[in-house]
């Protein structure tokens, strides 16, 4: 089960991707990205939690869920803006010169600067996972 389709992205006001067949594309890698990075907090198959359960949980719940998805809307655009969905296609996009002959082209870009680590995830996208607690790597106590 995908983390947010495309009637739940557009619902929430991202109109960037309008093609919802790029739009699966992304959201599947995103999916893989995210996964990796919370330690498979919400996917299906490692059912620790629930993302279908926590929206209609207790209010943190709900938040946290409404924010996890809002984090793979953002990431699913970061995507279509880099134009590429892996972390090395992230890196290959970041092209900051290139020459040909005696011509010599450079570019201020920094793809780098908005990708967290290696991640291939964008910093807005890790600060809400890490707002929610799903980037902590701590030990329960309990």
């Amino acid at each position: 089960m995908a983390y947010l389709t495309f009637k739940e992205y557009q619902q929430n006001g991202f109109t960037m991707i309008t093609d919802e067949t790029i739009f699966d594309q992304h959201e599947r890698a995103a999916e893989t990205q995210v996964d990796i990075t919370t330690k498979f907090y919400y996917n299906a198959d490692y059912a620790a939690h629930s993302l279908v359960d926590d929206l209609t949980g207790t209010q943190w719940q709900v938040f946290r869920a409404k924010q996890f998805k809002r984090a793979v809307a953002l990431q699913c655009e970061y995507f279509d803006e880099v134009g590429a969905d892996t972390p090395i296609g992230i890196a290959n996009q970041d092209l900051s010169s290139i020459e040909i002959g005696r011509t010599h082209v450079q570019s201020n870009s920094n793809v780098n600067a908005t990708n967290f680590g290696k991640t291939g995830l964008a910093t807005g996208v890790v600060a809400i996972l890490a707002q929610i607690g799903l980037m902590s790597k701590a030990v329960s106590y309990r």
